[in-house]
């Protein structure tokens, strides 16, 4: 599984700037890209200058088309990138931000009237005015100007954004995702293990998901579960595994990419340590108990 932003700090595809808790990146291709899925470890915004983007949630398709922008809540999602069919270039500006910096903006912030029922969606669609459209502009500059590496500059060009976002009308429940940001910098580590333990996503993901540092991570985990992240994963992987193959009629390899696993062999060597077989005489042992009753 693709984890970003960390991709995007380790390719040289992509400019990026990045300041405390924020990232700023330009993003450009003339292929057809597809995504399967892709791990966001920090909430994003996306704002589509050419081309169309295509994501697929747990909330429905969306498709983003040139001038449009969108909003990610940090987690993992389906995604998939495309061009025009004539050939054309795709060309994406991303802005990624941890909790810790959201919720300061928030605590500065005063909207208007009640704020309306908050939502759970995992992405929605931002609207933009020719405004921000003028503001993008100006941060593309950044890349070549010495302003790019100056943090409280960058700081308050990204507090600009979000207070353009704001103001705009129809942008409801963009304020409302962020008032829910001031109680919410730390997720319940519970809630946060039971949603991604079958991600093929790395400890270091799964602690930026929950709002924590990698070492507090590990220090609560252990408090909590009395036991290592890792042994707690490989554990709830495999009953995860064992029930699907007990009541669903999905494949073995179906059943090891739900699991966690891309590798079929090591889903299979893991599963016969745990229950003494390999998953398909699992199944197998299974069915000639069925048809023996």
């Amino acid at each position: 599984m693709l984890t970003i932003p960390r991709f995007i700090h380790n390719s040289p595809e992509f400019a990026d700037i990045t300041v405390d808790g924020i990232t700023f990146v330009q993003f450009q291709s003339r292929k057809s890209e597809i995504r399967h899925e892709v791990c966001v470890s920090q909430h994003s915004l996306v704002f589509v200058l050419e081309g169309e983007k295509y994501i697929h949630s747990a909330d429905g398709d969306m498709v983003i088309r040139k001038g449009e922008a969108f909003f990610v809540r940090k987690g993992c999602h389906l995604m998939s990138e495309m061009i025009p069919e004539d050939g054309g270039t795709f060309d994406t500006v991303l802005f990624f931000f941890d909790d810790s910096m959201l919720s300061n903006f928030v605590e500065k912030l005063s909207p208007e009237g009640s704020p309306l029922a908050s939502t759970d969606c995992s992405a929605f669609c931002i609207n933009v005015t020719e405004q921000v459209s003028i503001y993008l502009s100006s941060m593309l500059s950044l890349f070549d100007s010495p302003l790019g590496k100056n943090d409280e500059f960058l700081r308050l060009k990204v507090q600009e954004l979000l207070h353009y976002i704001c103001t705009t009308p129809g942008n409801d429940e963009f304020i409302n995702f962020l008032i829910s940001c001031r109680n919410r910098s730390r997720g319940d580590l519970s809630e946060v293990m039971e949603r991604y333990f079958n991600k093929n996503i790395s400890l270091e993901t799964m602690a930026e998901l929950s709002g924590r540092s990698l070492s507090s991570f590990k220090r609560e985990f252990k408090k909590t579960f009395n036991t290592t992240p890792a042994r707690w994963i490989r554990e709830r992987r495999m009953s995860w595994a064992e029930q699907l193959i007990r009541n669903s009629a999905k494949s073995i390899t179906e059943i090891s990419y739900e699991s966690g696993y891309e590798s079929l062999s090591h889903f299979s060597t893991l599963f016969r340590k745990n229950y003494g077989v390999t998953p398909r005489e699992y199944r197998a042992e299974l069915n000639s108990a069925k048809s023996g009753l």
